[in-house]
């Protein structure tokens, strides 16, 4: 039996969902850090149902970035967060950014070609990003209109 997922924009009614499953799957809340901060924001949401099975936390000022893409494990391997990622790319392109930007742990090689996979290319090492002797590769997708 096939399943029916729609991607869409998040709610106001779905933001304890949102933070809930992001913990969940993440440990952390993106959200929640960027909601204290002056960012303009986006969340998209993976819904089968109505049930919030997935999400792409995306901010901008100066640059457009992905803060966090989170997926329930029983719904991987079926594209949701490649098109999660792919709706915040579109929206980016429409709101007149011609870049995405994301971080990713260096030692998460599987999440690195991820990205790779998906056009986002390495830019550079920040250097203990997540911590002492945690670093994180900058990564970029660039916008071709």
């Amino acid at each position: 039996m096939e399943i029916s997922i729609h991607l869409r924009e998040m709610e106001d009614d779905e933001v304890e969902d949102v933070i809930d499953l992001e913990y969940e799957i993440l440990g952390l809340s993106v959200f929640v850090d960027i909601s204290t901060r002056p960012y303009h924001k986006k969340v998209f949401v993976a819904d089968v149902g109505g049930e919030i099975i997935g999400g792409a936390v995306a901010y901008w000022n100066e640059k457009f970035k992905i803060g966090s893409l989170f997926v329930k494990e029983e719904f991987r391997k079926q594209n949701i967060g490649r098109n999660l990622v792919k709706k915040c790319i579109e929206f980016a392109n429409a709101i007149g950014f011609d870049s995405v930007w994301l971080e990713v742990p260096v030692n998460q090689g599987n999440l690195v070609s991820y990205y790779k996979s998906m056009g986002f290319r390495i830019h550079e090492v920040i250097k203990h990003f997540y911590g002492i002797g945690k670093h994180a590769y900058s990564m970029v997708y660039r916008i071709i209109s």
